[in-house]
């Protein structure tokens, strides 16, 4: 089970401790979250406040049962859905103070940038060893801590634990940088 499944559970019984629990622990990551992706600081708030909203809906209505990474990836993910959402209707970002206009054909490439990214992602991970793809996937996809991955699959030590995530993801990094550069 997914270590933050209990606040799912809390928030589908309308415990609005919990809620208010979610909404402080993340806002401050949040926030430095979304100046990265150059929101704009009056409409971080906002946004943050109807990432958590749409949170607790989707619990409500059943569309989030039972999570299948961390609380955190979760609503970072709505969160980041609604800024780019913002971004495209507002049609405008921000960089360095300077408002830049985007282009329906410029929004056409960064599109197709990153499909081509995710296939060069998924053919390197192939290449991976079964062992290096459970423990990213434990770590990443399902945000587990190196405790719990090391106790799941038996390391004698939580550093040679790190060591081999450390070299999986370099690994990971270098088959994709070679792989790009032959694209």
């Amino acid at each position: 089970m997914i270590k933050d499944q209990y606040l799912v559970d809390r928030l589908k019984r309308n415990d609005l401790k919990t809620l208010d629990k979610v909404y402080l622990t993340y806002k401050k990551e949040f926030f430095l979250f979304a100046r990265t992706l150059n929101a704009q600081e009056e409409d971080i708030a906002d946004i943050y406040q109807e990432t958590i909203i749409s949170l607790y809906e989707n619990v409500q209505n059943g569309k989030l049962k039972k999570l299948t990474s961390t609380l955190k990836s979760y609503v970072f993910a709505i969160g980041k859905f609604k800024i780019y959402k913002h971004m495209d209707k507002t049609r405008k970002l921000y960089h360095e103070g300077q408002v830049i206009h985007i282009s329906e054909e410029m929004q056409l490439f960064e599109t197709e940038a990153l499909e081509e990214q995710r296939q060069v992602l998924r053919k390197s991970w192939k290449q991976l060893g079964n062992k290096c793809q459970q423990i990213l996937e434990l770590f990443y996809y399902k945000g587990m801590t190196l405790d719990e991955i090391q106790e799941v699959l038996q390391y004698a030590s939580k550093d040679v634990l790190k060591s081999q995530k450390h070299r999986c993801m370099a690994q990971l990094k270098e088959l994709a940088r070679e792989r790009y550069e032959k694209a």
